[in-house]
């Protein structure tokens, strides 16, 4: 099966706020069903605190508003002369212009939105009409996590958005005091209303969500989600179940080649800030709060990528925060151990020699895997395990039945670096030429380029010759410069003639667009606000791009891989 990745911030249609939302989202699909593609990959789409990262969310089911697609059909109690004063057409092409602003939409949506529930609360709630009780029972069905969750997001606003509880006064730290504090709070009828708000939201949002489930299924299409392995430190999950979480240290990831332009990341590694997880805690609460995350996951998608998969089994970690990591990045193992009180960055709960060690690691995360695949019942698993693999890693996620993933630079050979045969490639993966974290495909092809006519270009000569090998072509025969048609035909062609099982491509790289969503280590406001300059289906009608989604149609049906 073939299918792209998209992230929802990134798509539009002519009356977005914008952002993409929705009736975007359901958009792509039907794209995707046209297109013969089975498979819509998208980014978590929890709701995200102030760095707009989906990978720092600051709730693990909560979704985000900004993604609401806010018209009077899909907002009960939005009124259309509402929708027209706070967001006329001018103020809509500003947003439209450029990549997200976030500040301005999500505040533009919740404002639309708490008017809505003005309306809502004043007909639907007094009247006891069927959204009323539909209303209600969400609320009574999402007992689990939404009482944390509202009470966490009425301080949020309280507290003009940060959400660094450990600066909220003390009565505001933890759900426990929270509550007690609210009880007597002396607006506490004025709180109570606004927190009644958010779970209205929350409504909104799954109603919404559950109809593009239903539009996916309708039209054959799979939607793959994205469950990250870490949680924001500073969320609503960590205040309100404090008790499950090891907030002592900061998970990562060890260095790796990838980052040597970057001084820090390449000699100490990617210092996430996200808090570890007491194993022994979540299993004596029978992991409850995992598969509540699960769960909520499973009724959107029908498959899910597990972000960092590496970290059920050990986690590299820090025992200083990410604001910290200028104060190490000049110092020596030596000193950094000293000013960090004797401790230092290691895998956690062990690393992985002696041998002993890999075995205990690798049982202990297969036992937490085990729980996931059985929580998610149908719903496919997809482990992202890239970085530094154990040894381990592979066999076990065989064993299981969960497609890993095979990008054909990253698991060549380690000797001869000469790329997998597409015939040799893994059938229990998800092959594609890169993620929402790496560089499009032109541009790493061109970085290959620019490398090879530079000064010293023989390594990077090397390598355009392995790729050309992989891809079938003339080893020998000098390479285009830059990612010309009957390139990208190939390179489009090679991960759909491979073995793999799924074959996903970054829509940019089928759409051959130097667009890239995030810069690993970066939290400039490029990050996660780049999209796409016009609505999918426009794309059909350019003369670049347009012959290129219909071979991209015709490829995929002639290798076998159109939907089913």
């Amino acid at each position: 099966m073939a299918g792209i990745l998209v992230p929802v911030f990134a798509l539009r249609h002519e009356k977005d706020f914008g952002i993409g939302d929705v009736l975007a989202v359901q958009e792509a699909i039907s794209f995707c069903a046209e297109h013969n593609l089975g498979l819509l990959q998208l980014l978590p789409i929890n709701e995200t605190g102030d760095d707009n990262s989906p990978y720092n969310a600051i709730s693990s089911v909560a979704l985000d508003p900004v993604y609401l697609t806010l018209t009077p059909e899909a907002v009960p109690g939005l009124l259309p002369e509402v929708l027209l004063e706070l967001c006329p057409d001018s103020v809509r092409k500003e947003l439209q212009a450029g990549p997200v602003q976030y500040g301005r939409v999500k505040l533009l949506k919740l404002d639309i939105l708490s008017r809505a529930y003005v309306e809502f609360e004043a007909v639907d709630l007094e009247a006891g009409t069927e959204n009323a009780y539909d209303f209600q029972a969400f609320v009574e069905a999402n007992m689990g996590w939404l009482p944390g969750y509202t009470l966490f997001r009425t301080l949020l606003n309280e507290y003009n958005y940060s959400p660094v509880w450990s600066d909220w006064a003390p009565e505001h730290q933890d759900l426990e005091k929270a509550e007690t504090w609210l009880a007597t709070a002396p607006d506490r009828e004025e709180l109570i209303r606004y927190r009644q708000f958010t779970a209205y939201v929350q409504w909104v949002a799954w109603r919404q969500w559950l109809g593009v489930r239903a539009w996916a299924d309708q039209h054959k299409v799979r939607l793959v989600g994205d469950i990250p392995f870490g949680v924001s430190r500073y969320g609503a999950d960590v205040w309100s179940e404090r008790a499950l979480f090891d907030l002592e240290w900061s998970g990562g990831a060890p260095p790796e080649p990838l980052f040597a332009g970057d001084k820090f990341l390449s000699k100490w590694g990617q210092n996430w800030g996200i808090p570890l997880y007491d194993w022994e805690a979540n299993r004596a609460r029978n992991f409850t709060w995992w598969k509540q995350r699960v769960e909520a996951t499973s009724l959107i998608f029908n498959a899910f990528r597990i972000d960092h998969v590496l970290g059920f089994f050990r986690i590299y970690s820090f025992p200083w925060l990410p604001q910290k990591n200028a104060e190490f990045a000049e110092l020596t193992p030596e000193q950094a151990k000293e000013k960090a009180l004797g401790r230092e960055p290691h895998f956690i709960p062990r690393a992985d020699e002696p041998e002993k060690n890999a075995k205990l690691n690798c049982d202990e995360g297969e036992a937490l895997l085990r729980l996931i695949q059985q929580t998610a019942g149908n719903t496919a698993v997809v482990a992202e395990d890239l970085g530094v693999v154990p040894k381990y890693v592979p066999p076990l996620l065989k064993k299981l039945g969960i497609p890993g993933f095979a990008i054909p630079q990253f698991i060549a050979d380690p000797q001869t670096h000469e790329y997998i045969p597409k015939d040799k490639m893994p059938e229990l993966a998800v092959t594609t030429w890169g993620t929402h974290d790496h560089a499009p495909l032109v541009e790493w092809y061109a970085d290959m380029t620019r490398r090879w006519k530079g000064p010293n270009g023989h390594d990077a000569w090397l390598e355009l010759q392995r790729l050309m090998r992989f891809l079938g072509e003339n080893d020998e025969k000098e390479p285009p410069v830059t990612v010309d048609e009957k390139l990208h035909e190939t390179l489009v062609r090679a991960l759909l003639e491979s073995k793999s099982c799924w074959a996903i491509f970054v829509i940019c790289d089928i759409l051959g667009l130097n667009l890239r969503f995030n810069q690993p280590g970066s939290a400039n406001d490029g990050n996660w606000s780049q999209r796409l300059d016009r609505p999918l289906k426009e794309y059909a009608k350019d003369p670049v791009i347009g012959p290129k989604l219909r071979f991209f149609r015709e490829a995929v049906l002639k290798t076998g891989r159109m939907s089913v």
